[in-house]
């Protein structure tokens, strides 16, 4: 009792705080920011898929989500058909992760995550033969024409890779179920354990070079370097989301966020933005210095490899501040009413 009264004393003491974000865009000012040429008829076209096919609540989650504008700001200089395959997998992914999410039944949510699971090992040409098996579900099955444009590029060991990181979102959903119906709030370290992996972030960047259409070496992929823009990329994408979206999660009773936490751990919300708005700041140092370093590399990688990584190394930029231009501006989150004139956001939780 005492455990759930701890996340209920937590909701409480925040609603009614006074929220308030600096702007963020200064941190990431020297990074590329754009959007892709081809969003309104890209996103036209999938109102118009969703039109006759979902109900009008359905709709209006997708609209406010705006997927064509999350996939024009993060990856805004790729090929027109790229766009489009990118756009596919923000939206498949989208729908999947609601629909693990309001499952209740956990066999039944199981089932899901296995079944899917085996259909993208399938549709990537890595499924052994007794794996093969019939899927029904329109959901999953919707899969195959992103997970066909992978296999057309990818090579074997990328295919691999990209599993893996399908594999490791997919089971992490087990995980964030089971802690939402814990009563405990977690420390931020196990929060981060988990988050980094719920976030989806690994299966959207591992499709980075089939976006930009190149091929980074193994070697880089292996790397140190490499797992360190990468998780730096994704903490930096997830501080921003947990800062934007606090209002959202309190109103769906929700006080799993980095952002709660600190909150919890010092009592001042004012303080717990610092904190979270400072490991941005640090974050992005961080991956600057990693580049910088990773790109002077010259007797390590040849020009051609070295062009692929700082193309593959501006696009996580990119993806972080189209990112926070889509979080702002999408209905998602419903902070634009709320910016001033100095960029900031100030609201009520």
């Amino acid at each position: 009792m005492h455990a759930i009264n701890e996340r209920l004393l937590l909701a409480q003491s925040l609603s009614g705080q006074r929220l308030l974000i600096p702007d963020m865009r200064p941190i990431m000012s020297h990074w590329p920011c754009d959007q892709h040429n081809d969003y309104e008829a890209v996103k036209s076209a999938v109102d118009e898929r969703f039109a006759s096919i979902t109900s009008k609540k359905k709709q209006m989650a997708i609209s406010d989500a705006d997927p064509a504008l999350l996939a024009a700001r993060w990856w805004p200089t790729i090929p027109r058909k790229s766009y489009r395959v990118m756009t596919d997998l923000v939206i498949w992914f989208g729908l999947w992760d609601d629909v693990i999410e309001g499952l209740n039944d956990a066999a039944t949510a199981e089932s899901l995550r296995e079944s899917t699971k085996d259909f993208i090992r399938t549709t990537l040409g890595l499924a052994e033969c007794n794996e093969t098996t019939a899927v029904t579900n329109p959901l999953i099955q919707s899969f195959q024409p992103i997970g066909l444009e992978a296999r057309a590029f990818y090579n074997k060991e990328q295919r691999r890779i990209l599993v893996d990181h399908f594999d490791q979102y997919i089971d992490a959903t087990k995980l964030e179920a089971e802690r939402e119906q814990s009563s405990d709030i977690p420390n931020l370290k196990d929060y981060w354990e988990v988050r980094i992996l719920t976030s989806g972030m690994g299966t959207l960047l591992g499709l980075s070079e089939y976006a930009l259409q190149v091929q980074l070496p193994l070697d880089f992929i292996r790397s140190k370097e490499y797992n360190t823009l990468w998780v730096t990329a994704v903490v930096i994408n997830s501080i921003v989301n947990d800062l934007l979206s606090l209002k959202k999660e309190m109103a769906a009773q929700s006080v799993l966020n980095s952002v709660a936490i600190l909150f919890h751990q010092y009592g001042d919300l004012d303080v717990a933005v610092e904190m979270s708005v400072d490991h941005i700041r640090q974050l992005v140092a961080l991956f600057d210095r990693t580049a910088d370093d990773v790109l002077s590399s010259a007797d390590t990688f040849d020009a051609c490899e070295l062009d692929a990584i700082a193309q593959v190394i501006d696009l996580m930029r990119t993806v972080n501040t189209g990112n926070l231009e889509w979080s702002l501006h999408a209905k998602r989150y419903g902070v634009a009413q709320h910016l001033t004139e100095d960029g900031a956001i100030e609201l009520v939780l």
